[in-house]
């Protein structure tokens, strides 16, 4: 249903979840790191684009209202407020998040849960909603931290809180009763996973949307939908955008052009760095790769329009075999050395998955290590499923798909893409 809407306008069915108020408390700690930050932002997003009607108004009694919290150690918590009256909408609230910037400090987790319940709850609160927190933590807090706070959301009965554990904490006793205490000892609110990567698995969000809203109410609207409103283009939030193509004889020359193509769409389209010592905005980079012995820069990261054009207007189809493992080391070693100390390394696959394996699980923990975000556009049908899974990072919604190359500069298509990677 996301594919027949993007692409003919009319609209599926909408979920109706009641009056919600929902806060996230993220974990923004230096040993969560940048990449695992950005999958907690992406996890908050997907979860909350499907709980359908968001308040237009803060004021109103019907609708969704999210508040984030993300914290570090002390005196460092960052928040979008339930009723913030420029988050009037999903782009709005979208757009908030993902202007968040990872702290990367200690770990106060108590002192931000009375921070949540203080500052974004106790005043703001509609009489009429349901109040849930979802708190996310990789691991133990500070010790100059009041673990007495660790309850503190649980004295008011009116709110529900889950608990979400990543990493070996979940599994050691004493860290699991923090977690517990966290959700006011009830059952089925502490959830475990492995790595943050599992956040934005389908499976999980479809446990956190059961949470959220247990009981929707389901209205099929007889006319299209309005479309979304555009939102700003990465203008002040810091990304370099490192486009991976495949050089395959799988792609073909014509298909080949049409990637080209949407890069250099994407590079007009986007608000770029003002110049090299530019602190904000986007930057982008093109590595095209084929056999294990052929991976170019055609361009480093750079904010240049005119670089960008000519460079793409100078690349040489390479006709040949597909490593994609070794074009990730590759990037990873030649790219990224550049990127900006506080920016979100986004790299952009343009493949079907059909590669050779060696090197890939080496591929992708090298892109783990230089905390890059994925996203895959695998154009057709004839795709290796079970590799786009492993280069998103099991995040199915980072995967764009379309029925050939042709979508790939088709206004929908173009569209979404340009909001997902901002």
């Amino acid at each position: 249903m996301n594919y027949i809407r993007e692409t003919c306008g009319c609209c599926d069915c909408e979920k109706i979840c009641g009056a919600l108020d929902i806060v996230f408390v993220i974990d923004s700690s230096e040993s969560v790191g940048l990449t695992n930050f950005t999958l907690e932002k992406n996890f908050v997003i997907n979860t909350i684009s499907r709980l359908g009607s968001f308040a237009k108004d803060p004021q109103s009694e019907s609708g969704t209202r999210v508040g984030v919290v993300q914290y570090s150690h002390s005196g460092t918590f960052q928040a979008i407020r339930l009723n913030d009256p420029k988050i009037d909408s999903l782009p709005a609230f979208k757009e908030a998040v993902k202007s968040l910037e990872w702290i990367a400090g200690g770990t106060w987790t108590p002192s931000a849960l009375k921070y949540a319940y203080d500052n974004l709850i106790k005043e703001s609160r509609r009489a009429k909603a349901n109040v849930t927190v979802v708190v996310i933590t990789d691991g133990r807090f500070d010790p100059r931290d009041d673990d007495s706070l660790l309850t503190y959301l649980c004295t008011d009965p009116n709110v529900d809180v889950s608990a979400i554990g990543i990493g070996d904490m979940f599994y050691q006793v004493e860290e699991n009763e923090s977690l517990k205490s966290i959700a006011c000892q009830k059952d089925g609110r502490v959830l475990g996973m492995r790595r943050f990567a599992d956040l934005v698995a389908e499976e999980f969000i479809d446990k956190i949307e059961t949470v959220l809203c247990p009981d929707p109410i389901v209205v099929c609207p007889e006319l299209p939908c309005k479309s979304e409103p555009a939102v700003a283009s990465c203008v002040q939030r810091p990304v370099d955008v490192v486009f991976l193509l495949d050089g395959s004889e799988r792609m073909g020359l014509e298909n080949h052009r049409r990637a080209k193509e949407f890069i250099e769409n994407v590079a007009r389209r986007l608000t770029l760095a003002s110049s090299s010592t530019d602190e904000r905005n986007a930057r982008l980079a093109l590595v095209q790769y084929g056999s294990p012995t052929e991976q170019k820069v055609e361009f480093a990261l750079t904010h240049n329009l005119t670089v960008i054009s000519d460079s793409l207007a100078a690349v040489t189809y390479l006709d040949s075999s597909s490593a994609l493992g070794s074009g990730i080391i590759h990037a990873v070693n030649n790219a990224t050395r550049l990127s900006r100390r506080n920016a979100e390394v986004a790299f952009v696959f343009i493949t079907d998955g059909i590669t050779a394996s060696e090197q890939l699980d080496e591929g992708i923990s090298a892109m783990r290590r230089a905390e890059g975000v994925p996203t895959v556009i695998a154009m057709g049908t004839d795709t290796d499923e079970e590799v786009l899974r492993k280069v998103s990072l099991g995040d199915m919604s980072a995967i764009f798909r379309g029925n050939d190359y042709t979508m790939l500069n088709k206004p929908a298509f173009f569209e979404r893409f340009i909001r997902w990677i901002c």
